[in-house]
């Protein structure tokens, strides 16, 4: 397989969210594979993360990273990239490919 098994793009955060202690305009993350979410499980695991972490209320799934599991990502994507991503994940989920 070419290219990385999963990608991370980074973002700040919008607004607080005191459950997560995570305060407006921390760092954040996001985890995500582009081929298939039994990869993104896989690394999870990996790294201790639950496969329940997953946010799937997007079109792609992802883990969100932040505070010390923020040292669990790599090099980042450009928003381009994720863009791609999200459109091509969610063209193999109209057709029944993805997840």
């Amino acid at each position: 397989m070419d290219g990385p098994l999963i990608k991370f793009h980074y973002h700040t955060a919008p607004k607080d969210v005191p459950h997560a202690n995570i305060s407006k305009g921390d760092p954040l993350c996001h985890a995500y594979s582009d081929a298939s979410i039994e990869e993104l499980i896989a690394w999870g695991r990996e790294r201790g993360l639950p496969p329940e972490w997953i946010d799937r209320n997007h079109t792609l799934p992802h883990f969100d990273l932040h505070g010390r599991t923020l040292g669990y990502a790599g090099e980042g994507v450009e928003r381009r990239e994720l863009v791609g991503d999200i459109r091509a994940w969610r063209e193999r989920a109209e057709g029944g490919g993805a997840e």
